[in-house]
């Protein structure tokens, strides 16, 4: 089950696209940054269902706690435009996309 599987999601296809382009871009990072790790790419990818099991409140504690702005502000800029992030992430990962105020 993908997020794009979600009932109450009300653009699946947009959430899936991205999803894809996000997935391509891991992809090509692990063959290019970590070409000494061949399955590094796969073993990511196993780990997901068991990520999904945990709330987005304890993602965030775990892995956001220390930044100045919130996760989900800093989603909505990632989506909102073009990123390149050359010394760290030297990838497009996708277009710009409208994003919805957040409530």
């Amino acid at each position: 089950m993908t997020v794009a599987d979600t009932p109450s999601l009300q653009e699946p296809m947009k959430v899936e696209a991205i999803q894809e382009k996000i997935q391509a871009s891991l992809d090509e990072y692990c063959r290019t940054q970590k070409a000494h790790q061949p399955c590094r790419f796969g073993r990511i990818l196993l780990r997901l269902p068991a990520l999904r099991t945990l709330s987005s409140s304890t993602v965030e504690s775990l892995f956001f706690s220390k930044l100045d702005t919130p996760i989900n502000m800093l989603i909505k800029d990632l989506l909102s435009q073009s990123v390149v992030i050359p010394k760290i992430w030297p990838y497009t990962m996708f277009p710009p996309f409208p994003v919805p105020p957040l409530t």
